[in-house]
C-alpha cells in the first residue's frame, strides 16, 4: 500500500494506558472501595481472634475431661492388673508346692476321655482335654491346682470388670471361674494353646515373662467378645501355665461410659493395634458399626481364634485415615473431622496398656457460645462484601465496553499469529492475507513470524532431503555391511554390542536385536583394548556347534579433536605403563571389530605340511630303493670288471671267461628287470608260471606316484595285474568294476583317509556278497599302539614304507594264496 495510506503507528504502552486510564473516577471508585474493606476487615479480624481464643479455651476443657476419665481408666485397668500379679505368684507357688493337693472334690472322665468336674459346687469348673501329652497323670495335675479355686472365686467377686478368672496349661488343662458346663461348650479335642489368650504369654511371643492385654476375641467359654489379661507362670525355664483375667465388651461399656461426661458426645476405647475395643450406642452410627454383644452372636463351640472383623479397626478404614494417622502417632491430641456431623476428636493414651480413649463431641454443641459472636460478625461482613460487588460491578460495567473494544483491535493479530505458527508446525502452506497493526511492536512481531515461517519453511525442506539422503546412505551402508562375508559388529563405550552384520548373526544364531545390549565377552573371550587396534586369535563355537578357529581384531575410533598437549599427555609412558588418564579416555569411546574365519587357512597349512610330509616320504622311500639297488648290483659290476681284466690279462682263457662274462651279464639284466632282492644274486632267475600270476588281480590305493610307481613295477615283474588309484573314492567306485585280491591300502590321504576307505570297502564287500579282498596297510611312520585302529577297520595286515621289492612281494603272494583259499578274514 502507498506511504501515505499507512496507519500511524504508537507504542504498546501508549496504547494500553489509552485504552485503561480514562479519567479519575475509577480511580476515586478504587480509592473507596479500599478504604470499606480495610474497615470491615479489621472488625472481621478482630472478631475472628475472639471466636478462635474461645475454641481453644474450649478444646482445652474438652481435653482436661478426657484427662480425667484416661486416669480413672488406667485406674481401674490397674486394679486388674494388681490382681493377675496376685493370682500369677499364688499359682507359681500351688505349682512348685509339694502339697498334695485337693482329692475331694469329685472328677470323672467323659465319653471322648475328658477329665471334668462333673457338677457346680461353687469353685472353679475344670476341663481336661484329650489333647494332653500324658493322659494319665492328668487327674493328679488337676487335683494340685484345685485349691486356688477359692482365689479364683475371690478375684472374680471383688471388680466388678473381671468376668472371668481362668488358667490354662501347655497340655490343655483349664480352670475357669464361674463354673461353666464345659462338657457342653467344649469339644474333647480343643487345643487351647491356639488360642491368643495362651500363645500370647508364651516363650516365642512374651520372652520377657510379663503380663499382656489382649486384642478384642470370641471366647469360647460363652462370654461373647471380651478382652483378656494375661501372666505367664514358670518353674525355672519351664512354662507351666497361663493365667489370665477376662473383661467383656458389655462390661467395658456399661462402667467405662456410664460416668458423667462434661462435655455432650461419647467416648471410643481403642487397642494398641487400632481395634475399637468398646463402642457405645452414641458411636454406633457415627462410625457405621454395630458393637458385638451377646445379642448378636452365637458363642456355642468357638473353636478357633476368631477377633472383630476388620471393620472395627479404626487405622484400617479409609474414610479415617486422616484421624487414624493422627491418633496413631501421637499420644495425646485434638482433631476436627467430617462424621455424620462435623465433630470434634480429642484422644489420650491410657499408659497402663497403651490403649487409646477417644472423647467424640459436635463441633456445633462445643463451639455453641463462640459460634454467636462469629454470626454477628458474619452479618457484618455480608454487608460489606455486597457493597464491594456493587463497586465491582460497575468497575466492570466500564471496562467491559472498553475490553471489547480492545479485543476487536487485538483479535486480528492474534488470529493472524495463530494461523502462521500453525502453518509452521503442521506443514501448510503460509496465510496469505499479511497483517497491517497500528502498533509498532505488534507489526514488528508479524513481520518477524512470517520471516521466521518461511526460513522454517525452507529448513524443513532441506531437512527432508537430509534425512532421505541419510535413510538412503543407511539402507546402502547396511546392505553394503550384510554383503560382508566375514562377521562385523560394533559396541559402545562399556562393550556392550550396538549392532552387527548378517554374517554375525548366523554365526551367533541370534538376530540384532537379540545380541543388541549384550556384553561382547560374553561371545568372544576377549579384553578389549584401551585404545588402537587388536588381535587375537581364537577358537568360536558357532550356533551350528561347530568350531571355527577365527582371527578377532578390534578397533577403538580415535579423536582427532583433542590438542596436542593433551595427545602429548596420553602418550607418556611412566614406568613401562600406560598413563592411566590414557586408558580412561579409551575406555569412553565405541569400538568396531570382526571375526576372520581361518578355517581355509589352516586347512591349507595342513595340507602343506601333509604334502610336505608325503613327499618327504616319497623321496626316503625311493632313496632307499635307489640305495638297496645300488648295494645289489655293485657286486655284480665288480665282478664283470674282474673278468674283463682277466679277459685281457689272459688271452688264452677267452672262451671260458667269456661264458663267465656272458653269465654275469644276464644274472644283471635279471635283477634289473625282475628281483633284484635276492638271497644269492648269482642265483638264476625262477619266474612264476604266467598262467597264474595274470590271474591275480592287485589294487594299489595310494596318492603319492613314487610309492605308486615303485609298488606297480615290483609287482608287474612277476605276474601280476596291478590297478593304482590316488583316492579312497575312486578305489570304492573300481571294486565294482573288477573283483580284487590283494589291496595295497595308504593311510594317510586327503578326503577319505585308508582306515575310513577301508570301512565302506568292507560294507559294500557284504552287500554285494564278494569274497572278502586281503588288505594291507601301507604307511610309514605310526606307533605300535596306533596299528589296532588297521586292523579294527578291516585290514589284515601292516606293510612298513620303506619296504624292499621283495618283502611286498612276499607279502602279497601270501595273501593271494590266502585268497584262493578262502582264508582272508574280512
Amino acid at each position: 500500500m502507498p506511504e501515505t495510506d499507512q496507519p500511524l503507528r504508537i507504542s504498546l504502552k501508549k496504547w494500553i494506558y489509552k485504552a485503561y486510564v480514562r479519567s479519575n473516577m475509577v480511580q476515586l471508585i478504587f480509592v473507596n472501595a479500599a478504604f470499606l474493606i480495610l474497615l470491615l476487615g479489621t472488625f472481621f479480624l478482630l472478631g475472628l481472634n475472639q471466636q478462635n481464643t474461645a475454641r481453644k479455651e474450649y478444646e482445652q476443657q474438652l481435653i482436661g475431661a478426657l484427662q480425667s476419665k484416661t486416669d480413672w481408666v488406667n485406674a481401674r485397668l490397674s486394679s486388674v492388673q494388681s490382681q493377675l500379679q496376685v493370682l500369677q505368684r499364688q499359682t507359681e507357688r500351688t505349682l512348685t508346692s509339694d502339697q498334695p493337693g485337693d482329692w475331694t472334690t469329685p472328677l470323672d472322665y467323659t465319653e471322648g476321655n475328658v477329665l471334668m468336674k462333673p457338677q457346680d459346687d461353687g469353685g472353679v469348673a475344670v476341663y481336661y482335654s484329650t489333647q494332653s501329652r500324658d493322659l494319665s497323670s492328668r487327674e493328679e495335675k488337676a487335683r494340685k491346682l484345685l485349691p486356688l479355686s477359692y482365689l479364683f472365686a475371690d478375684l472374680q467377686q471383688a471388680n466388678q470388670l473381671v468376668k472371668q478368672v481362668y488358667l490354662n496349661t501347655p497340655d490343655n488343662l483349664n480352670l475357669l471361674y464361674p463354673y461353666q458346663d464345659v462338657h457342653a461348650q467344649f469339644a474333647p479335642d480343643l487345643d487351647l494353646t491356639t488360642f491368643s489368650f495362651y500363645y500370647l504369654a508364651d516363650k516365642t511371643h512374651n520372652p520377657q515373662r510379663q503380663p499382656v492385654w489382649t486384642d478384642a476375641y470370641l471366647d469360647p467359654a460363652g462370654l461373647g467378645w471380651i478382652i483378656s489379661h494375661i501372666a505367664p507362670v514358670y518353674d525355672g525355664d519351664s512354662l507351666e501355665a497361663v493365667v489370665g483375667l477376662d473383661l467383656t465388651v458389655e462390661t467395658l461399656i456399661s462402667n467405662l461410659f456410664s460416668l458423667p461426661q462434661p462435655w455432650s458426645g461419647y467416648a471410643v476405647l481403642v487397642g494398641k493395634d487400632g481395634n475399637i475395643l468398646a463402642l457405645p450406642p452414641e458411636g454406633e452410627e457415627d462410625f457405621g458399626l454395630k458393637e458385638l454383644t451377646d445379642g448378636q452372636y452365637s458363642f456355642r463351640h468357638v473353636t478357633t481364634n476368631e477377633f472383630k472383623p476388620e471393620l472395627f479397626n479404626l487405622y484400617k478404614r479409609p474414610e479415617m485415615s486422616d484421624l487414624s494417622r493422627l491418633v496413631a502417632h501421637q499420644q495425646a491430641g485434638l482433631a476436627q473431622i467430617e462424621l455424620n456431623r462435623p465433630s470434634v476428636v480429642a484422644w489420650n493414651t491410657v499408659p497402663l496398656t497403651g490403649w487409646k480413649l477417644l472423647a467424640v463431641t459436635p463441633q456445633e454443641e462445643l463451639y455453641a457460645q463462640a459460634e454467636g459472636f462469629a454470626g454477628y460478625l458474619k452479618d457484618i461482613g455480608l454487608l460489606v462484601l455486597l457493597l464491594i460487588l456493587i463497586l465491582f460491578a460497575l468497575h466492570l460495567g466500564i471496562h467491559k465496553s472498553r475490553s471489547r473494544k480492545l479485543y476487536q483491535q487485538m483479535q486480528g493479530p492474534l488470529e493472524y499469529f495463530d494461523g502462521v505458527a500453525r502453518a509452521a508446525l503442521e506443514g501448510k502452506a503460509m496465510p496469505q492475507k499479511t497483517l497491517s497493526s497500528p502498533v509498532t511492536e505488534i507489526q514488528n512481531i508479524a513481520d518477524l513470524l512470517r520471516r521466521f515461517a518461511q526460513e522454517n519453511d525452507t529448513l524443513k525442506q532441506q531437512l527432508d532431503q537430509y534425512q532421505a539422503s541419510c535413510h538412503k546412505q543407511n539402507d546402502h551402508f547396511r546392505s553394503l555391511l550384510n554383503s560382508i562375508p566375514m562377521p562385523v559388529f560394533d559396541t559402545d563405550s562399556e562393550y556392550r554390542l550396538q549392532g552387527c552384520n548378517r554374517a554375525f548373526e548366523q554365526f551367533f544364531g541370534k538376530s540384532e536385536a537379540e545380541l543388541k545390549g549384550h556384553l561382547l565377552t560374553e561371545f568372544i573371550p576377549v579384553t578389549p583394548p584401551d585404545d588402537g587396534s587388536y588381535s587375537k586369535e581364537l577358537v568360536l563355537t558357532s550356533a551350528s556347534k561347530e568350531s571355527h578357529p577365527v582371527s578377532v581384531v578390534l578397533s577403538r575410533a580415535t579423536d582427532n579433536s583433542r590438542s596436542e598437549s593433551s595427545r602429548g599427555e596420553l602418550s607418556r609412558i611412566e614406568g613401562g605403563r600406560i598413563d592411566s588418564s590414557r586408558r580412561e579416555y579409551g575406555r569412553g569411546r565405541p569400538m568396531v571389530g570382526l571375526l576372520m574365519d581361518l578355517s581355509d587357512q589352516y586347512q591349507a597349512r595342513d595340507q602343506m605340511k601333509f604334502d610336505r610330509d608325503r613327499a618327504l616320504e616319497a623321496s626316503k622311500l625311493q632313496t632307499e630303493y635307489l640305495q638297496a639297488m645300488r648295494r645289489e648290483l655293485e657286486g655284480p659290476l665288480l665282478n664283470l670288471v674282474s673278468l674283463t681284466e682277466q679277459l685281457r690279462e689272459q688271452p688264452d682263457q677267452r672262451e671260458r671267461l667269456s661264458l663267465l662274462l656272458k653269465e654275469k651279464v644276464d644274472a644283471l639284466m635279471y635283477l634289473t628287470r625282475d628281483n633284484w632282492v635276492t638271497e644269492n644274486p648269482d642265483a638264476p632267475p625262477t619266474p612264476k608260471p604266467k598262467g597264474e600270476q595274470k590271474q591275480s588281480h592287485v589294487l594299489v590305493v595310494d596318492d603319492g606316484p613314487v610309492n605308486t610307481m615303485l609298488a606297480k613295477s615290483a609287482l608287474q615283474k612277476v605276474g601280476y595285474e596291478v590297478d593304482v588309484v590316488n583316492s579312497g573314492q575312486e578305489a570304492l567306485e573300481l571294486m565294482t568294476e573288477k573283483t580284487y585280491q590283494v589291496v595295497l591300502m595308504d593311510i594317510f590321504m586327503p578326503e577319505m583317509d585308508g582306515i575310513e576307505t577301508t570301512i565302506r570297502w568292507r560294507e559294500r564287500e557284504k552287500a554285494m556278497q564278494l569274497s572278502p579282498a586281503a588288505i594291507i596297510a601301507v604307511t610309514a611312520n605310526v606307533l605300535e599302539s596306533e596299528r589296532q585302529r588297521f586292523f579294527d577297520a578291516g585290514m589284515n595286515e601292516y606293510l612298513a614304507k620303506p619296504y624292499h621289492p621283495s618283502e611286498l612281494r612276499s607279502r602279497v603272494d601270501h595273501w593271494r594264496q590266502q585268497y584262493e583259499e578262502g582264508q582272508v578274514p574280512a
